[in-house]
């Protein structure tokens, strides 16, 4: 399974994600307020250790869930939880960009929560769009969280800060995508260096032009602090085609 996460980045995100154990508030929220048809199918993307889907499953009585992550070890413990708990879900390792073993007009929820295309390399970003919509049914509802370039002040600071090194050591200038300033809970002290997985933080006049050029209707968005009334760091989109 090709990936452009390094080693050290898996092990990073399995530490981060591995023992998370309910949605959060928002994706709650999106959950109560949007899932109306415990019938319909499910794809999530990202799924991690399988959080979402699980909830999904047990707490709103869906019953037709597959979910993907691009990391085989956090596939094989969403697995090993779900023949624990001779759970339905279908589990798989695949890419959000490259999803052919899937149908076209497969799904009718599509989950791509928890920020997960913010993970996704700049030139891959509109083939994965292209294949989440792809994969929705005529009427499919979907929901995607991105990183909120606007939530801390000192993203501009970061941005010029990374990319002067980048213009310096050759590499290619990315403006809205950032390493992680925290990794594995303390400073990031290799921030500079050309191994770090940058994420992007979206402007969202700019993920709205993308959505729309792939084929979405923007239906709602959400900051963080709007359900929460606490300052967050990513904003929700509710789509559909």
């Amino acid at each position: 399974m090709e990936s452009s996460f390094s080693n050290d980045f898996i092990d990073h995100t399995i530490s981060d994600w591995a023992g998370r154990k309910e949605p959060n508030i928002v994706e709650k929220y999106l959950f109560e307020n949007y899932l109306e048809n415990s019938e319909l199918s499910v794809l999530e993307a990202g799924t991690g250790a399988g959080v979402l889907s699980f909830c999904l499953e047990k707490k709103f009585g869906f019953k037709n869930i597959t979910a993907f992550d691009i990391i085989p070890k956090m596939i094989k413990k969403a697995q090993d939880k779900a023949k624990k708990q001779k759970s339905n879900i279908k589990f798989m390792v695949a890419n959000a960009c490259h999803l052919q073993s899937l149908k076209s007009g497969q799904f009718d929820y599509l989950i791509y929560l928890g920020q997960i295309l913010s993970m996704v390399p700049e030139e891959q970003l509109n083939l994965a769009l292209e294949e989440a919509y792809r994969l929705g049914s005529k009427n499919s509802t979907y929901f995607f969280s991105f990183l909120d370039w606007g939530s801390r002040w000192y993203n501009p600071i970061l941005s010029f800060n990374i990319n002067l090194a980048r213009l310096l050591t050759g590499r290619p200038i990315k403006k809205y995508y950032i390493p992680e300033i925290k990794y594995k809970g303390s400073i990031n002290w290799h921030f500079y260096e050309n191994e770090q997985h940058a994420l992007l933080w979206c402007k969202k006049d700019r993920i709205i032009r993308k959505l729309k050029l792939a084929g979405f209707n923007v239906k709602k968005i959400y900051y963080e602090s709007d359900i929460t009334n606490k300052k967050g760091t990513a904003f929700y989109f509710v789509c559909n085609k």
